[in-house]
């Protein structure tokens, strides 16, 4: 049965990196043929348009296909809620304590780690393994408070989760198992970790747990429990390793496909122009982004571009694909998509989904990403020195090369 699992595992994996390279081909031309599909129980958005229109009704298309493995494993957690008085609650009470003001110094300590881990590796390293994950580690560490019991075990948790909750579309058992297993460890782990702290009364790092935590204490609202303050720091951790190590993975990937953007990147990373140095990624993440799509629940019968040429009814129960990077090369609403053209207007771009639930951790990813490429790149030239490899779903090895 184990090889069955594995070989079962192996294709869908397969299927799931086909569906990151070809997907865009493929909705282009039900861009201009049948832009809004609909096959059954499933439904296809592939205009810019629609995809906001649908990401931005919250009520209509809803996050229940997810709902049911994030409680299973997280926990009630944001991502997983619809707009009920629980998300807000735990919404603002996050809010409370992850705060924009932290956001330029999280870029710096981004950047400094980064340079560490470079220097160490020498003239040669894994994206990967000797760059993004360590800085995410040292992060989630530090402004969390919430360290695994070692950088590997928290990546192969978190990684884990995301598997199960938003990309085992097919329920396989073996991908379910994994990650069943996996929270049954994460939980008393995180248990034990807040119960340290919360016994450490006012003694607390300003970190985002010891926020929480004096917030509780001193029964501020909104204010999580124990358990609520696991759930979001697993739903938190879940969303930050995963999402974060692919998107570097593929910006960078990118870039060496492309000599004289990855020239740009770099004469903009010597000069210390981050500004810079991110529109470059982010411009490259268009390209190769880190989801192509995102599920929603149709709760009820939905009309979707009323009054244009392709209005169509979504019925309720369908699973709606929102094409992300079809609606970032949609040409009636984004110019020239085809040629690569930083400093885009913020609306061209989809990385971080629209609407209710926009990713959580945006401000910080624009932060932390731009970070670790700008010590990527603002020494020697950057140069392949192997193929981008896979871990199931995940990016596991990008050699790089720093040469003069």
């Amino acid at each position: 049965m184990t090889v069955v699992a594995d070989l079962t595992e192996d294709l869908a994996d397969g299927a799931g990196r086909a569906l990151d390279r070809w997907s865009l081909d493929v909705l282009r031309r039900l861009r201009r043929h049948r832009p809004i599909t609909v096959a059954g129980k499933v439904a296809v958005l592939a205009r810019a348009d629609d995809v906001r229109e649908a990401l931005g009704d919250h009520q209509a298309f809803t996050v229940a296909h997810y709902a049911p493995k994030m409680e299973a494993l997280t926990g009630p957690f944001i991502l997983g809620l619809d707009d009920t008085p629980l998300y807000r609650h735990d919404h603002a009470a996050l809010r409370a304590a992850v705060r924009p003001q932290d956001v330029p110094a999280l870029g710096d300590v981004a950047l400094a780690v980064a340079r560490r881990r470079i220097a160490a590796a020498g003239a040669e390293l894994d994206v990967v393994s000797d760059l993004c994950d360590p800085v995410v580690d040292e992060l989630i560490a530090s402004y969390l408070g919430a360290p695994g019991p070692d950088r590997a075990t928290q990546c192969r948790w978190a990684r884990s989760l995301f598997e199960e909750i938003f990309l085992n579309v097919g329920n396989l058992p073996s991908i379910r198992r994994r990650a069943q297993d996996d929270a049954a460890a994460w939980r008393p782990h995180l248990d034990a970790l807040i119960a340290e702290r919360a016994a450490a009364g006012e003694l607390q790092a300003d970190d985002v747990l010891g926020r929480l935590l004096r917030a509780r204490r001193a029964g501020d609202e909104p204010a999580l429990h124990d358990v609520a303050i696991r759930h979001n720091l697993i739903g938190l951790i879940s969303g930050w390793i995963p999402t974060v190590g692919k998107a570097l993975a593929n910006i960078v990937e990118e870039l060496l496909e492309r000599p004289t953007e990855l020239s740009a990147a770099q004469e903009a990373a010597r000069a210390g122009d981050r500004d810079a140095v991110a529109a470059i990624a982010f411009e490259a993440l268009r390209f190769r982004p880190q989801a192509v799509a995102v599920l929603r629940t149709c709760a009820h019968d939905r009309v979707i571009a009323a009054g244009t040429s392709r209005e169509t009814t979504i019925p309720a129960g369908a699973i709606v694909f929102c094409g992300l990077q079809a609606a970032m090369f949609d040409d009636e609403v984004v110019e020239d998509p085809d040629a690569f053209i930083p400093g885009r207007p913020a609306e061209a771009y989809l990385h971080f989904g629209h609407g209710l639930h926009t990713c959580f951790g945006e401000q910080i990813n624009r932060a932390q990403i731009p970070a670790m490429l700008t010590a990527l790149l603002e020494g020697p030239t950057l140069h392949r020195a192997g193929r981008l490899r896979w871990e199931g779903p995940y990016p596991s090895e990008l050699r790089v090369a720093l040469v003069g």
